[in-house]
């Protein structure tokens, strides 16, 4: 589903500029500059596609790069006054994209849906420590028959 939906989202583009490049402009616009490391963090993006996307920004002249003076290592973006007329122009686009995904639902649907995704990322958060575990102890020797049961999900 993640990834039917980062498909779709990389189809769109505003004036050029993809969905996570918006979202990183109303950012800006909502709490300052960012440290282009946090942005990677937060998008889930490599640093190379956050270098790319400020690329495109700098480009367009919608952001610009700052450098720390202490540590260059450390680059932060900043939005620019043709990137906040931008947002003010587009914020009608994220705000539809989730009128699109969630206009009909119910309140209960969107409580049974936060409730299953809570559950999901509380089960992936032991997910690599308990197959880790698993697979620890099946790399002891047994005389147990292979019982590697069928299911109906895509397995391992």
């Amino acid at each position: 589903m993640v990834r039917k939906f980062v498909k779709e989202r990389d189809k769109v583009e505003v004036e050029g500029i993809s969905l996570p490049g918006l979202l990183v402009l109303q950012k800006m616009c909502r709490e300052g500059k960012q440290r282009l490391g946090d942005l990677a963090e937060e998008l889930d993006f490599t640093s190379g596609a956050v270098t790319g996307l400020c690329d495109k920004l700098e480009k367009k002249a919608l952001a610009q790069r700052i450098r720390s003076g202490g540590d260059r290592r450390s680059v932060w973006l900043d939005i620019t006054p043709k990137g906040k007329e931008f947002v003010r122009r587009n914020r009608n686009v994220g705000l539809h994209g989730i009128t699109l995904l969630f206009a009909d639902m119910t309140e209960a649907d969107l409580a049974d849906i936060h409730r299953l995704f809570k559950l999901l990322i509380e089960r992936i958060g032991q997910y690599s420590e308990t197959l880790n575990l698993l697979a620890k102890g099946n790399a002891k020797p047994t005389d147990e028959d292979d019982n590697h049961r069928q299911g109906k999900y895509l397995s391992y």
